[in-house]
């Protein structure tokens, strides 16, 4: 290990001695250059303190000045008259008519070349694929065996080409975590391609320009700025500039559709604001229920964060000279050693400290120092006064849910979490963003004890006392968990077991927004879904919005320009497929060709899935409507996101293990039942079924041919 550290420190040294070097003997011209601009930074500078303060000064600016290092081997125009010169000459030749013969005389000459091409290659390429299928159609069965070329391709692999690929990954990986030698070569490259010249050269034109406003001189700067771009354009290969115009444009577009992606998560979080606390998503089998109300959970988590903020601003402001920090610590200190752990002990706890103050008067121990009798006790906001200590619960609850690392999510299905909370021992900043590139640390939602639902009876008596507060209650298949009013016909309120009707899980419905409200605003939601409205009792879902699910979009993607690059992907992917497993049939060894085809393939198809995970997305279409189904039916559209829902948030089919329990200890499978022995059933087959239908056709028969 401390071998391969001397050799990349040696190697640095040495690329750097190597960028000096070229600095000093093959880009000269730029240093000399950087003096020039130098010199005009200096002339500039003391033009704009002299013109700004009417100081005479024998210094004349030297900014408008061509370069006598760096010329320009051609034509450049630097005045308004040959601009429009320039233009208009170049503007006639396009309607020249011995110019357009010259230019197809050009374009006839290389078809030529390139039909010339073909006609020699063609015969060869066809040559060489006969040859290749002839060659791989010889049948075997030598399972997973290398053949001869792929044995020398993976050989020279791995021990010439890989050793030196995973070299150089680990001299990135080095030179990456040496901030400093990254800044050094910046500089050094800059310089040697004329870079910094031109960054000293607008500073110095800024300086005359800001004082002198002269409009004639923008077009000698214009071309001294494309005579010192020449070093870059002729230093740096085609291959790069090409390389690096791909960069750019793929890099911007990303930023395009991230931005895009940001923008439909906004509209969302907008529908769901608009919700009412408690809502059911309904839909048909596969109409993605869970996957939205999920989606809908997360989103609302994040706004419960991003308002607790809202509301810690909005108290902090109202006593500015407050030592908030100093609060805040108390309350993680709190939280620490078990104080406070929900929003009632919040209050009572900041009941306590107002009581102490109110006896002692103890503005350094209760206060922190605050100058209470300077910056006063109590705020007036108009509607009604309010004491330090009003504003200091408010704060402290707010303040509570805002550091709470924890999921704020409670559901009967596990939702996995990415948010992180990051400190540096003052304030904290949550990361909320779905589709930042920030890897994060996972938590999972709660648990759903539906017991803390339940403000009546409850399944365990140790669960008397504990009720939920604030947060996202999240529950699929609620009509199978509650019923409806005909599944609970026989059930009984005065039973003596806790029942649907006897739980008052109704009352807590109506009433949950009072326990998690702070500053008039509730920290509370439930999303349920279900397939048909009707599957939940009516006393509930009168409460809810209901939305129904009536269309699941196709899925999009947010990257613009993709098409041409998904064509050619498909078109790979499906040809390589096709002779692969053509190849798959015939034999069981492994080929040089096969390697490398399925090796690009590959590279193609996880690239193009990458593309789609992150910046893809579908839309829902929505029929929003009152519980009570008797209201006005609103159309609206939800986005779902590939790279916010579909990265391992939940399973679909949560309740598999149920199954997976039943199918295990059953064990049977398909192949085991038994098959029908002609294309009718017989009577046998049929009673074989344990329908009820068949079972009540011969039910009747049965008893009277037994007497």
């Amino acid at each position: 290990m401390k071998k391969i550290k001397v050799i990349h420190i040696l190697l640095t040294a040495l690329l750097t001695a190597g960028f000096i070097l070229l600095g000093v003997f093959v880009f000269g011209n730029s240093y000399m250059r950087l003096m020039e601009t130098v010199k005009d930074l200096y002339t500039s500078i003391v033009f704009y303190g002299a013109t700004l303060f009417y100081i005479p000064t024998g210094t004349s600016p030297t900014v408008n000045g061509y370069s006598g290092v760096l010329t320009w081997q051609g034509y450049l125009p630097d005045s308004a008259d040959k601009i429009k010169e320039f233009f208009g000459t170049f503007f006639r030749l396009f309607i020249d008519k011995e110019n357009f013969m010259l230019w197809a005389d050009g374009v006839i000459r290389v078809l030529g070349v390139i039909l010339e091409i073909l006609v020699i290659t063609l015969p060869v390429i066809v040559l060489i694929i006969v040859l290749i299928k002839r060659a791989y159609r010889k049948k075997n069965n030598n399972y997973n065996k290398d053949t001869v070329p792929l044995k020398i391709f993976k050989r020279i692999m791995r021990e010439s080409i890989l050793p030196a690929y995973n070299f150089i990954r680990g001299y990135a990986d080095f030179i990456k975590d040496k901030r400093w030698v990254k800044i050094c070569w910046l500089i050094l490259w800059a310089g040697n391609l004329n870079v910094l010249s031109i960054a000293v050269a607008f500073f110095a034109y800024y300086f005359y320009f800001t004082v002198s406003f002269d409009m004639q001189s923008i077009l000698i700067q214009t071309a001294k700025l494309i005579i010192d771009l020449q070093v870059a354009v002729k230093t740096i290969p085609v291959v790069l500039w090409v390389i690096l115009g791909i960069y750019l444009w793929d890099r911007a577009r990303k930023k395009i559709a991230i931005n895009r992606l940001r923008h439909f998560e906004a509209k969302n979080c907008g529908f769901i604001k608009e919700l009412s606390i408690a809502s059911l998503a309904c839909g048909s089998m596969g109409k993605k229920k869970t996957t939205f109300i999920t989606d809908m959970a997360l989103s609302q988590e994040v706004m419960f964060r991003q308002k607790a903020l809202e509301i810690i601003q909005r108290t902090d402001i109202l006593f500015p000279h407050f030592p908030w920090i100093c609060f805040e610590n108390e309350i993680k200190r709190c939280m620490a050693y078990g104080v406070i752990y929900n929003l009632a002990s919040v209050k009572k706890w900041v009941g306590l400290k107002r009581k102490r103050f109110e006896l002692r008067g103890d503005f350094k121990s209760q206060l922190y120092g605050y100058d209470g009798k300077r910056y006063g006790m109590s705020y007036n906001d108009n509607l009604k006064e309010r004491n330090i200590f009003d504003i200091l619960e408010t704060y402290a609850s707010a303040y509570f849910i805002y550091v709470l690392e924890s999921s704020l999510i409670v559901s009967n299905y596990s939702v996995r979490t990415d948010n992180e909370l990051i400190s540096e021992g003052n304030f904290p900043v949550w990361a909320l963003d779905f589709f930042g590139k920030r890897e994060r640390n996972s938590r999972h939602s709660h648990i759903l004890d539906f017991d803390t639902l339940r403000l009546g009876r409850k399944v365990l008596k140790e669960n008397g006392n504990n009720v939920f507060e604030f947060g996202v209650v999240a529950i699929t298949e609620i009509g199978k968990e509650r019923g409806n009013n005909l599944e609970l016909k026989d059930v009984k309120k005065d039973a003596k077991e806790t029942n649907q009707k006897n739980d008052m899980f109704n009352s807590w419905l109506k009433m949950c927004r009072h326990s998690a409200t702070v500053d008039n605003f509730p920290f509370i939601k439930v999303f349920c879904d279900e397939q048909r409205p009707e599957s939940w009792g009516a006393d509930a879902r009168d409460l809810a919005d209901v939305i129904t699910i009536a269309k699941s979009g196709e899925h999009r993607l947010s990257l613009p320009c993709y098409t041409i690059e998904e064509m050619i992907t498909e078109w790979v992917f499906n040809r390589v497929i096709s002779f692969y497993y053509e190849l798959r049939f015939l034999r069981g060894d492994n080929t040089l060709l096969t390697y490398l085809l399925k090796k690009a393939a590959s590279v193609m198809f996880k690239r193009n899935e990458r593309i789609y995970n992150r910046y893809g997305f579908s839309v829902l279409s929505l029929i929003k409507e009152r519980g009570t189904m008797d209201g006005k039916k609103e159309k609206k559209r939800y986005f779902l996101m590939d790279g916010k829902i579909y990265s391992d948030r939940f399973s679909t089919d949560c309740f598999s293990d149920y199954f997976d329990d039943m199918g295990i200890k059953g064990k049977k499978g398909l192949r085991d039942y038994m098959e029908y022995l002609t294309s009718k059933a017989s009577v046998k087959e049929l009673k074989k079924q344990n329908s009820y239908f068949i079972n009540s056709l011969y039910r009747g028969k049965d008893e009277e041919d037994s007497a």
